[in-house]
């Protein structure tokens, strides 16, 4: 195994597809030594917890644009764009010893209506975390419903489509990842909206033929959704 894959996760560009969109986001794949994280063994800070269907951290769903950048405030790495889903804040944690991740503040009418992780800092109560395999999920949410998105597949996610486990009434979703080193998905993102709304996944609507219903607790979609798989 490459050295570097036992360190730290690689730094690597995402593309995001639209013309209004920028062309890159700042985001970290796992490592084998990463993957899973012992998050069970840090102390959980409580302004860095993601508590569902309300906030991330000290950020909290219906917190106004200000407000958002007064917590984390813009960095020249930091990104702002416009999509079908409104406005998104991308806050690079760069100064995360584990790897770069993102928060991804999603805006609407100046009032924040959905939060999402990709950086280790964040978790839930239980310790989930960015990185974390996909058992300790089911463990500790009974009630999630999958979904997978038939965008084309970004192969710094693995070159699979992203699977989704959410629990609606409680306002979180999981988003799943492959790792193809490890044949095995990994949690690349934690997102909170508020409950009983509309989830906004991966600036897709719900509501497009793209966004498909799978098993529930299923990590890879059918083979009539997604021939190609091997």
């Amino acid at each position: 195994m490459n050295l570097m894959t036992l360190i730290l996760p690689t730094v690597f560009f995402l593309s995001i597809s639209g013309p209004t969109t920028p062309p890159a986001i700042l985001s970290a794949q796992p490592s084998a030594a990463i993957i899973p994280q012992d998050s069970n063994a840090r102390p959980l800070s409580s302004e860095e917890t993601i508590e569902p269907g309300s906030r991330v951290g000290p950020l909290k769903l219906g917190d106004t644009r200000d407000r958002a950048l007064e917590l984390f405030p813009k960095k020249s790495e930091d990104q702002e764009w416009e999509n079908s889903c409104g406005t998104t804040l991308d806050w690079v944690d760069a100064q995360n010893p584990t790897g770069h991740g993102d928060l991804l503040i999603r805006l609407k009418k100046g009032k924040v209506f959905q939060i999402e992780s990709t950086t280790t800092r964040f978790h839930t109560a239980e310790g989930i975390t960015t990185f974390d395999h996909s058992e300790k999920i089911a463990s500790a949410y009974k009630d999630l419903r999958a979904f997978t998105l038939l965008t084309p597949p970004a192969p710094a996610l693995g070159d699979r489509p992203l699977v989704f486990w959410i629990d609606k009434k409680k306002g979180i979703a999981f988003t799943f990842a492959y790792y193809p080193q490890e044949h095995k998905r990994y949690l690349y993102k934690i997102s909170v909206f508020e409950p009983n709304k509309n989830f906004c996944p991966e600036e897709e609507t719900t509501s497009s033929p793209k966004w498909q219903s799978i098993p529930p607790y299923a990590l890879e979609p059918p083979a009539e959704l997604a021939p190609n798989l091997n």
